[in-house]
């Protein structure tokens, strides 16, 4: 199912809502909501530095040390050493 959902501005008591082609010849509902104040604000900007340091704690995420890889490969050089012992 598709779905639009816009904030349009009325104009003399009328609206105007075009459609991609993907809903020709098909039935549609229409919904009409007057918006609330709250839902047309628009947020606040950040300052560049609030940005930079979101975006910091952002790429930290995840991120392993030097020391986290060195463990894994150990681990996995000491697994590859490993001989199968037929039976």
């Amino acid at each position: 199912m598709q779905a639009l959902r816009n904030i349009y501005k009325v104009d003399n008591q009328r609206l105007v809502i075009e459609l991609p082609l993907s809903f020709q010849h098909s039935e549609v509902e229409v919904i009409i909501l007057p918006v609330s104040e709250e839902a047309t604000k628009a947020e606040p900007i950040l300052a560049k530095e609030d940005k930079t340091e979101r975006l910091s704690r952002l790429l930290s995420i995840g991120v392993w040390s030097d020391a986290d890889i060195e463990t894994v490969l150990d681990s996995q050089n000491f697994t590859n050493q490993w001989k199968i012992i037929e039976f």
